[in-house]
């Protein structure tokens, strides 16, 4: 399958993952006036190749090639459930990317870090690629994290529920901040409430969204950092030589996660976002009930709505509105719709398009 940066997730104008990304930089940069916003992509061996063709085959969406470095993450052997090492062939060890906390390396080893350095980067913003609404190089995020001197930090959203898929953002006893992924939260913690606001008493989602001085990257990539282990349904060789997937867990997965980095941080910064604004993960298959596709769509289509309601216009019908990022990043930009009539579905692009 092709990678998950590539997906359209159905919106009218059928606009990749990617290129949802890519075209909130371009009006971002535009918003600027002057410079250039570079853009590290991360992949893995498995997607690195099928990456970098999505991107040449679509002109990297408007943005210089010059601009977007691509780098990979490293890869770890898959072991048996008793511990062994797993073999995907007779003479091939099975192996799986490492992790998303396999970043700070990857950033090191590929020379991404030093690329930053040669064009004078001191901050960075780093996401998931499957979060629909996330904005990228966010000025306002990356600018509170700067006035509050911090090395690292990252945007939350309150749970949906005690048993939503995301990890919780806590406070670290030795400094700095700690997430506790959901598989490894204690289900009677999870579902536990602070009487005095009715809330989860853990109820800082973290969307993977986050903020770092380039500083702290460097040390990052030399922090020693625990594997997690995830059990999966790995192919592996047979009696017979050949390969398989099997149909249960037969293996275990090591890996890193981005965000145990964060009690070596010197100060950390924590802001809450609306989920409605800033959160449409695609983790499920279509027509899940969440976190899939079409959540993710209605999500950016109702915000769409709602910037173009917030400025002044008024919308008749009740079809698909969508707002191109190249017309607004984040509601600005549709002061000359205000006092207008348009009709739904509509889809309104910027002027490049």
């Amino acid at each position: 399958s092709d990678p998950k940066g590539c997906y359209d997730i159905g919106l009218p104008s059928h606009k990749s993952l990617f290129q949802l990304m890519a075209e909130r930089l371009l009006r971002l940069q535009a918003l600027k006036g002057s410079g250039l916003i570079p853009w590290y992509v991360m992949t893995s061996p498995m997607t690195h190749e099928a990456t970098e063709s999505f991107f040449k085959k679509n002109n990297y969406f408007g943005l210089n090639s010059s601009d977007v470095f691509f780098f990979q993450q490293g890869t770890l052997p898959c072991l048996t459930l008793d511990g062994n090492i797993l073999m995907e062939t007779p003479s091939k060890v099975a192996s799986a990317p490492d992790g998303n906390g396999g970043i700070y390396m990857a950033l090191k080893v590929s020379g991404a870090l030093e690329n930053m350095k040669k064009r004078g980067v001191e901050y960075v913003h780093a996401s998931s690629v499957d979060n629909a609404l996330v904005l990228a190089a966010d000025p306002l995020f990356m600018g509170y994290c700067v006035s509050e001197g911090a090395d690292c930090g990252a945007k939350v959203c309150a749970k949906a529920g005690p048993d939503e898929a995301v990890g919780v953002l806590c406070a670290a006893g030795e400094g700095g901040a700690r997430v506790v992924e959901y598989s490894e939260l204690d289900k009677e913690a999870a579902h536990e409430v602070d009487a005095s606001t009715g809330e989860l008493r853990l109820n800082a989602g973290n969307i993977c969204n986050h903020f770092y001085t380039t500083e702290f990257l460097e040390r990052a990539a030399s922090l020693e950092t625990p594997y997690h282990i995830a059990k999966k349904k790995i192919p592996c060789v047979q009696d017979d030589g050949s390969t398989a997937a099997p149909s249960a867990n037969n293996g275990v997965k090591l890996e890193l996660f981005i965000f145990d980095c964060f009690p070596h941080c010197k100060k950390f910064a924590c802001a809450e976002v609306s989920r409605e604004e800033e959160f449409g993960p695609v983790k499920n298959a279509p027509g899940s009930k969440t976190d899939s596709p079409d959540t993710a769509r209605e999500l950016l289509l109702a915000l769409s709505r709602r910037y173009l309601e917030e400025a002044g216009t008024k919308i008749e019908g009740s079809g698909d509105v969508e707002v191109s990022p190249l017309l607004s990043y984040r509601g600005e930009g549709l002061e000359g719709y205000k006092d207008q009539t348009i009709s739904a579905p509509t889809h309104l692009k910027g002027s490049s398009e």
